[in-house]
Parts: structure tokens; sequence; C-alpha cells
């Protein structure tokens, strides 16, 4: 039969709680935070929102070409953002050229929308660049720090393209 031996359980009540406390108090301080990209009101914009909580936030836009855009960005010490476009259809028929050509012609018309995205256009051009080197769902350093993912989720109803930039 089992005994319990513990001669202090209030002391380790108390080990547990100040883990518990530290855990919680050492969350990162971050110098950046997330900021939207896009906004309500530009060209081809149908729907917009944005939402941030601390240093991640989720940007969600319908554009009139009827492509879902969502951006996912986590900023702290190292950024990401995550593009996910998805749009109505099996498109995984497609050989993987087509997804990476994809997301260029994507930045690039995005890009056009105002002065505030006009930058995609270099990061197409970076894309463009290296397409010849990039393989769907693995990572490439298109810059000392910065890398850059293509990839794609596809089912019979839906299709989304990911574009995935990290910066350490």
């Amino acid at each position: 039969m089992y005994k319990n031996n513990l001669k202090y359980p209030p002391l380790a009540l108390l080990a547990c709680l100040l883990i518990a406390v530290s855990a919680c108090n050492s969350e990162e301080k971050c110098k950046y935070k997330p900021e939207p990209i896009f906004e309500q009101g530009l060209p081809h914009v149908e729907q917009y929102n944005f939402e941030k909580q601390g240093n991640q936030s989720l940007e969600s836009l319908l554009l009139d070409t009827k492509v879902l855009l969502e951006i996912h960005q986590d900023v702290c010490t190292k950024t990401r953002q995550e593009y996910r476009f998805t749009v109505q259809g099996d498109y995984s028929r497609f050989p993987d050229s087509l997804w990476t050509k994809e997301a260029v012609r994507q930045l690039v018309f995005l890009s056009t929308f105002s002065p505030k995205q006009a930058p995609l256009k270099a990061w197409a051009d970076v894309l463009e660049a290296s397409r010849p080197s990039m393989r769907l769902g693995e990572d490439l350093e298109v810059q000392p720090g910065i890398t850059v993912r293509v990839d794609r989720v596809v089912s019979p109803e839906k299709s989304t393209l990911l574009l995935v930039f990290t910066q350490n």
C-alpha cells in the first residue's frame, strides 16, 4: 500500500507557486509591436480586419479577385510574417513552380495598392531572383538573416498559397 511521506506539503506547494509566478513574469519584453500592412479603403480590398495581441497580429483581407489574404505577424526579437492566400478550387495538379511564380505575382499585385505597400515589389523581385533555387516547403536564405518559404495547402474545396518571411 502506498503511503504519502511528504513531511512539508506547504513547502512543496509554495515552491510550485513560485515557479508558476516566475514563469508568468518571464514574458519577453519586445522592442517592436506588429503594425498593419494594409488598411480599410484601399483599392481591391472588399473586407478588412486587423487584430493585435501582444507581439502577434492577424490581418485579413478579402480582395476583389476573390482571394482571402491572411497575414499572421509575430514580432519581437525575430520577425515572422506568414501570408496565406486562399482561393476556392482544387489546385493540387499544378506544378511546384506555379506556386513560387504565383507568390511573386501576388506580391507585385499587393504592392500597387498604395505607397505604403510599394516595398512589397522589392520582395517580389527578391523572390523572382531566388525562384530557381526555391523548393516548395523549404526555407531559403535570400539575404543574410532573412529566409523565405513558399508552400501550399490544397483540398478539393480550396487551395492556400503560403509565403513566410523570417528575419533573425
